[in-house]
């Protein structure tokens, strides 16, 4: 059998195993062992399903991302993102849409301590739902602002899906995280542009907070002196060039867990934190494992050379070309989970975009974004899924419907920074200049 026609019915098999429920982890991995034994046999495809993952995934840049994991957790049980939810409320509670706002900014705060969205989500859930319920909120926007809030995590750093870029693209982690901050700043002052211009028209969505004083502003300031220490010890040092990004997620993670102490950390919430990091760690390394496996498969059929020819093959402006790969985003952003897309499509077609003259680390931003629209997205919206359980009174499809304002100005956002890349450059630029 030709190579190449091998590899198309392997990933249909993929996608027909992914959607009967198989999980990704082990779909990947057995699709492209059996790929592996019908082209090399059964002991080559053996000994390479047996030594490509440990062997990757032994890499030092790798333990950036249980760190990362853990620092988010110990923020949390910090007090972190309670306190920056208030301070949120305190200073944009009194606009349009105050609390929907403060929502959004309290994702972000939380997004530069967390690199997941799912539970940022989760967490934003809990603390934010009640208040956006006591007041009156429309359904449909208080589980949009948090579902689309929490996608935040995917983009402001620390990211995780920025470092799995990192790691198959082998570009820099630290320029990657870098290049998500003013994109990430961009989506959470659109979101609240798009809140106030929508309470304003109709302000039966949510009242404004009313009676919040001055005094009351500046002390909720204190609240969000630990995300500032956390910030300047993870982005300020890969900034300065003082620590890796490895480093820095472990100093990150050293200094969460000194706030959290101090915010009254005891004996079973630091063994709850350090068994919720191992199952997420766990999770996306066995995720990582799989596709490993699958992608080296694919890698022997020849069908990444053969996609990147018939794209450039294609008469038309690399623009068009990049937007056209985005809208394929889109799509498998509805069906397949993130990390597992970014495995199984970035080897495939990186080597296309870098023969057409388009940074990596750019697409790189672009790709990450469209992921996060996939977690907002029916049918398979990580991030509603994660909220239904938080609101379990809200219906689904009520929770999609409120999503689709987010998606919408995600895609106004997406345009914006293909017509400017400088926006994603800046500052990983400044930091090598």
């Amino acid at each position: 059998m030709d190579p190449i026609t091998l590899g198309m019915l392997a990933l249909l098999a993929l996608t027909v195993m992914l959607m009967s429920g198989i999980r990704i982890a082990f779909a990947t991995a057995i699709t492209g062992f059996i790929g592996l034994w019908i082209l090399r046999g059964y002991v080559p495809a053996a000994s390479l399903a047996s030594t490509i993952p440990q062997g990757h995934l032994s890499a030092y840049t790798l333990l950036v991302l249980p760190l990362f994991i853990m620092m988010g957790f110990f923020a949390f049980y910090a007090g972190i993102t309670r306190d920056l939810y208030w301070a949120a409320r305190q200073w944009v509670g009194h606009l349009p849409g105050g609390l929907a706002i403060a929502t959004i900014f309290g994702s972000a705060g939380f997004a530069a301590a967390s690199g997941a969205s799912t539970a940022s989500a989760a967490v934003m859930g809990r603390i934010a739902l009640p208040e956006l319920k006591k007041y009156g909120y429309d359904d449909k926007v208080s589980t949009g602002c948090v579902a689309a809030g929490g996608t935040l995590a995917t983009m402001i750093p620390p990211s995780v899906l920025m470092v799995i870029y990192g790691f198959i693209a082998e570009e820099s982690i630290g320029a990657l995280l870098l290049a998500g901050i003013l994109p990430g700043l961009l989506e959470a002052f659109s979101y609240s542009v798009m809140l106030i211009i929508r309470f304003k028209i109709n302000p039966e969505l949510g009242p404004p907070i009313k009676g919040i004083t001055w005094n009351d502003r500046f002390k909720s300031i204190k609240g969000v002196w630990g995300m500032v220490v956390l910030v300047i010890l993870v982005m300020g040092t890969i900034y300065t060039g003082i620590a890796t990004p490895t480093e820095a997620a472990a100093v990150g993670a050293l200094g969460a867990l000194v706030l959290a102490i101090f915010g009254g950390l005891n004996f079973k919430k630091f063994i709850d934190a350090m068994m919720e990091t191992a199952r997420s760690s766990a999770m996306i390394f066995a995720i990582v494992a799989g596709v490993l496996i699958f992608v080296h498969f694919l890698g022997f059929t020849g069908m990444p050379a053969a996609v990147a020819e018939n794209i450039l093959s294609i008469d038309a402006h690399p623009t068009l070309v990049l937007i056209a790969i985005l809208g394929m985003y889109l799509v498998l952003g509805m069906f397949l989970d993130g990390i597992g897309m970014l495995l199984l499509t970035v080897p495939i077609i990186l080597p296309t975009i870098k023969e057409l003259g388009i940074d990596p680390i750019v697409f790189g931003v672009l790709v990450v974004r469209m992921v996060e629209i996939g977690l907002i997205t029916p049918p398979v919206g990580l991030n509603v899924y994660i909220l239904k359980g938080v609101a379990p009174d809200v219906k689904m499809g009520d929770m999609f419907k409120g999503c689709g304002w987010f998606v919408f100005v995600d895609l106004i956002n997406v345009a914006i920074l293909i017509a400017f890349p400088t926006i994603i450059l800046l500052i990983p630029n400044a930091m090598i200049d």
